[in-house]
């Protein structure tokens, strides 16, 4: 089954909403620039509600491979995605941003392929998913980029190993809305290939 990933969360109340709905992994941006930023103090709270019952990921942008290792260590996060080269990361996943051909994948682990826009993540721009058919690495691949109501079918057809979620399933920027993240959710497990 295709995991779900809800990426830039940003408050408990959605974080709660998103493990009662069974989603898979739960993401938080450390990307100061971005407007889902979230502090660490608060996602440590977060981790210690949800109990496990999600895997936990942090966003990383411009952070040095130590100030990673602290964040995760301190908030008690399961993965690092990190923008860029963190060869000294354990939990990773890698990043990959596509405009117009799928890079090179020279990493093993998790990955995720996003759109190569002027932003790091959550713009709703997606690429073109054709791109990736028949890629060799989609077993641990996370699709992400502008994956939504309209397109979710597309990405899920490519049988990744999950789908990242992010300004599809917001009221506004950093904000999710309950009634888009359930039906996104209800999408993708009842999808059959």
């Amino acid at each position: 089954m295709v995991k779900i990933k809800f990426c830039g969360m940003t408050n408990m109340d959605d974080c709660l909403a998103a493990r009662d709905l069974g989603v898979d992994f739960i993401g938080f941006v450390f990307y100061r620039k971005s407007k889902r930023y979230i502090e660490p103090v608060k996602v440590r709270e977060i981790t210690e509600r949800l109990q496990g019952k999600a895997k936990t990921v942090g966003v990383f942008v411009e952070e040095t491979e130590e100030e990673i290792r602290d964040i995760c260590a301190f908030c008690g996060l399961d993965f690092a995605q990190v923008y860029g080269r963190a060869g000294g990361i354990t939990n990773k996943i890698s990043v990959y941003r596509i405009k117009d051909r799928v890079p090179d994948v020279n990493e093993g682990g998790l990955i995720l392929f996003d759109s190569n826009t002027d932003g790091f993540g959550g713009s709703g721009t997606p690429f073109d998913l054709d791109l990736l058919k028949g890629h060799q690495a989609l077993s641990r691949v996370f699709i992400a980029g502008g994956i939504g109501e309209t397109n979710v079918y597309d990405a899920l057809r490519l049988n990744p190993f999950g789908i990242d979620l992010v300004s599809s399933i917001e009221a506004y920027g950093g904000k999710k809305d309950l009634s888009k993240m359930k039906s996104l959710v209800s999408k993708v497990r009842s999808f059959r290939i």
